[in-house]
């Protein structure tokens, strides 16, 4: 199955993406194509980029660094926190959160992170629909609720601005596949448009004037996750029964497999999720590994009890690939194990994406002692609030590399100690760390682990409190060394003290 030629205009962005990432080479050169039409920030979307990554090539807090914490309230919780561009020539940013009840931006730029402004906004009935948010190059927040995405943005593009609420785009009545539906991911394209999934597995493209709309349905499956994107047009979406990739040629969006489009099986589990889980199938959004003329796969975890890491191929197969396996997709490039370190695990749950470093990829365990899934309504995630509690906590961290010369993963280590209860990790490419918000004996604290061996190297305390409680939120790299990350009090900042 080869990729055709796509339409002219992804050829001449690719160019320039690729001209784009080699001037902003960085430590370890592995940035993704750059996409021009998000922020030019640290981190101006849901997972940093459109390959869903969750890695930075700046500078993060290191062992030796005496680091300072910060809470600004808000209402629960910002999954991200977006950075602005830069206003002016001062070099000033602003940080932007989506919570269940409002759109709020904080002023990052004194030393006291301070919130400049809010606005109310009605809560989605599932308070998945907004979590997942992106912000574009003229500073417009794309926020979903429900069936609609909202642009925020303020006034007169000042950093002191009010937030003002924009155009508002609503999904057509007559493609909406249930009456529950409701949009859950949201991406950007690399030539500009907003890509975005829903619950009963409706994928769309839309321009960002909400002018032009494509749609295809993937019927039967359901969505929990966000979606991915590379810079050829592919949309990945993970369902509760297949990976999918859909193309997007600037002009119509297919699932046609001889326009580049695909769909794969995996091992997707039971038909009621795991505890701690916000659906069935993977946990995990998908994230992009590999670029140019490197191998080049989508990757996630499975919905099996013993969670599996799994590579796609995301573009042509090998020459002469074989499945791995009687019964396996030819897709799957590899499917292994995530046991944490413990070779007689029988058992291992992870609800957040993948951490991606160039060939390498973290896994984080979400295994709870306590079960509340099959509690009624918002107390099915009363496991996720006291994550904290060493008898609910899971332990675990594991790293996996793929090998190009022998078309192979394995795990390079793991860390049994460590516990990242419910939040996304990312990492540092200049500080070679990996961070999550984790706990220690109850307390929520920053850790920080060495990216090449996993041994614990950082260790901040933060508090016992709810306030500091990740419950699925991004850990972020931002600038300064600052580590940043919504919680369900509000918003925290890590700064090291000068």
């Amino acid at each position: 199955m080869k990729l055709r030629s796509l339409n002219p205009i992804f050829s001449a962005m690719s160019l320039i993406t690729l001209v784009l990432s080699a001037q902003a080479a960085t430590a370890d050169n592995f940035e993704p194509p750059i996409n021009t039409y998000l922020a030019d920030s640290p981190w101006p979307m849901s997972h940093r980029n459109p390959y869903n990554q969750a890695s930075s090539p700046l500078a993060g807090p290191q062992a030796e660094d005496p680091i300072a914490h910060e809470l600004v309230l808000t209402l629960p919780t910002a999954i991200t926190l977006n950075y602005s561009n830069t206003y002016d020539s001062n070099g000033e940013r602003t940080i932007w959160g989506s919570t269940l009840g409002s759109v709020f931006k904080l002023d990052p730029n004194t030393e006291d992170l301070s919130k400049i402004d809010s606005k109310f906004k009605t809560m989605a009935e599932d308070p998945l629909s907004g979590a997942y948010t992106v912000m574009d190059k003229d500073n417009n927040l794309y926020v979903p609720k429900d069936t609609s995405i909202s642009i925020y943005y303020e006034r007169r593009g000042k950093k002191q601005g009010a937030i003002k609420k924009g155009e508002v785009f609503e999904l057509p009545e007559e493609i909406l596949q249930a009456e529950d539906d409701f949009i859950v991911g949201i991406n950007m394209t690399y030539d500009g448009y907003l890509a975005f999934a829903t619950s009963y597995g409706t994928v769309a493209i839309l321009s960002r004037d909400f002018s032009e709309f494509h749609y295809v349905q993937l019927p039967g499956e359901r969505v929990s996750n966000s979606i991915a994107v590379d810079e050829t047009g592919g949309i990945f979406v993970v369902t509760n029964k297949a990976m999918n990739r859909l193309q997007w040629n600037g002009t119509s969006l297919t699932a046609d497999t001889d326009q580049g489009a695909w769909s794969a099986d995996y091992e997707a589990g039971p038909d009621e999720p795991w505890a701690g889980r916000l659906g069935t199938g993977s946990g995990s959004t998908p994230s992009l590994m590999g670029s140019d003329d490197q191998d080049q796969f989508v990757v996630f975890t499975d919905g099996q009890e013993l969670m599996h890491l799994v590579l796609m191929w995301r573009g042509d197969l090998p020459e002469g690939w074989q499945p791995i396996a009687p019964g396996k997709d030819i897709r799957i490039a590899a499917e292994v194990p995530i046991q944490f370190g413990d070779n007689t695990a029988i058992r291992s749950i992870s609800e957040q994406s993948v951490l991606i470093r160039g060939y390498s990829a973290m896994v984080v365990n979400n295994d709870y002692a306590l079960d509340t899934s099959g509690w009624p309504g918002e107390l099915s995630k009363a496991t996720v609030l006291i994550s904290n509690i060493p008898l609910n906590a899971p332990n675990g961290v594991e790293r996996f590399s793929w090998d190009s010369a022998t078309q192979s993963i394995s795990s390079d280590w793991a860390n049994q100690e460590v516990s990242c209860p419910n939040g996304i990790p990312t990492m540092s490419a200049l500080s070679n760390m990996a961070y999550c918000i984790g706990q220690r004996d109850g307390k929520w604290s920053l850790e920080g682990l060495d990216w090449d061996t996993g041994e614990s190297l950082l260790n901040h305390e933060m508090g016992f409190l709810p306030f500091y409680n990740s419950f699925y939120a991004a850990t972020q790299v931002g600038e300064n060394k600052d580590i940043v990350t919504g919680t369900f009090g509000g918003a925290v900042r890590l700064k090291v003290k000068n």
